[in-house]
């Protein structure tokens, strides 16, 4: 059984465009790997199904002039659907997008690259790639700092939110307590593998921590002769090239504006594969363990739950791939109570251990609600425990 989405793409005579758009959705499902499991539906029509679904308005002069266009703009929005204008520039919002949808920021498509980050959006508005969109950043400062400074600057205009321990970790805090909760929390390291790099203890820890457990992992290796950081060998790598690379006034490496958006644009990428790879992961871990413990059914349900029935009822599974946060369990238990499950919630997450202080607190917002939370690794023995 698939897991269904919609996207709808409103237009004035672009149907090419409408086409081009449904290519990509096609084609990002594949690279995910979802291709199988999940079904996205694009259309240029109204539909009455249920299904979630989200629109594109292909933004241009003749579209804005046209009545017919505001009135599908206006039935979505009554719908409450989440409408992305498209424009080819965002200096020219006015002339191509109507006043209904002028509250609504707008998306530059000019282009594959930009193509694919409009695609990346919509399946994070719909929950198939994470909204959440967290990176650590590992480099050596001696000669990192720089470029892991730049970077961490452009990432945050891309919505991303960057983790340098320079800026994040207060002064008397236990550093490495608080990079394992980072690490956790973020799910996805992005390593500047600068010429001393290698020669640092902390960058190999986090490199190995976020390798033995199953993180995003993508490195960016300067140009000449640089060596792997150790155990990271094998692992993919974007080659910085030669003209990337340039040296700032304080005599660091620094990037170009070619060099820091190509990179920009791979994280992307790289950050949305190995996001949907950690919840796969996490799914696959709770099914099989599901079934093996011998369950009448496991049903998938939109973001990455599922609807397990047991011998004492069904009961509502949620996944998140990085620290549990009240919300995930909030939307667990809401989702129980709109299928009416009759056993409370259950919300497996991928950190390895919580800290005291997070326990508490989410111990006491699930209240008298008898909500379960427990990490993947702890899922074989949940449902033999008779669960």
């Amino acid at each position: 059984m698939t897991t269904t989405y919609g996207i709808r793409v409103i237009h004035k005579g672009r149907e090419g465009d409408a086409g081009t758009i449904s290519q990509a959705v096609a084609q990002e499902l594949l690279t995910l790997g979802l291709h199988r499991s999940l079904t996205v539906t694009v259309s240029e029509s109204r539909t009455s199904d249920t299904n979630p679904h989200v629109c594109v308005y292909l933004g241009d002069a003749t579209a804005k002039a046209d009545p017919d266009i505001a009135d599908e703009i206006a039935y979505e929005l009554n719908r409450g659907t989440t409408i992305f204008p498209l424009v080819d520039d965002l200096g020219h919002f006015s002339a191509q997008v109507p006043k209904i949808l002028a509250f609504a920021n707008a998306i530059a498509w000019n282009g594959q690259e930009s193509l694919g980050r409009v695609v990346r959006v919509l399946f994070e508005e719909l929950g198939i790639e994470d909204r959440q969109r967290k990176v650590f950043i590992s480099h050596r400062r001696d000669d990192g700092l720089g470029a892991a400074e730049q970077l961490h600057d452009r990432l945050t205009h891309f919505g991303f939110q960057p983790f340098i321990d320079r800026f994040a970790i207060r002064e008397g805090a236990d550093v490495q307590s608080e990079i394992a909760n980072a690490l956790e929390d973020h799910a996805f390291l992005l390593l500047l593998e600068t010429p001393l790099a290698h020669t640092s203890d902390w960058v190999y820890d986090e490199v190995d921590y976020a390798l033995s457990h199953t993180m995003g992992v993508l490195i960016a290796r300067w140009p000449g002769d640089v060596q792997d950081v150790p155990g990271s060998s094998g692992i993919p790598r974007l080659q910085i090239g030669e003209t990337e690379i340039v040296t700032d006034e304080h005599n660091f490496d620094v990037f170009t504006e070619a060099g820091l958006d190509r990179l920009v644009s791979r994280v992307e990428e790289a950050h949305a594969l190995g996001l949907v790879r950690r919840r796969r992961m996490l799914v696959k871990s709770i099914e099989e363990a599901a079934r093996a413990a011998g369950v009448a059914s496991c049903v998938s349900l939109q973001d990455w739950r599922l609807l397990v029935e047991t011998a004492e009822g069904r009961i509502v599974v949620g996944t998140t791939p990085r620290l549990p946060t009240a919300s995930d369990l909030q939307e667990v238990d809401e989702v129980a109570a709109e299928i009416g499950a009759e056993l409370p919630g259950l919300l497996v997450h991928s950190a390895r251990l919580l800290s005291d202080r997070l326990s508490r607190h989410l111990q006491w917002v699930s209240g008298g609600r008898r909500m379960s939370m427990i990490p993947e690794n702890a899922v074989g023995g949940w449902w033999t425990r008779g669960n």
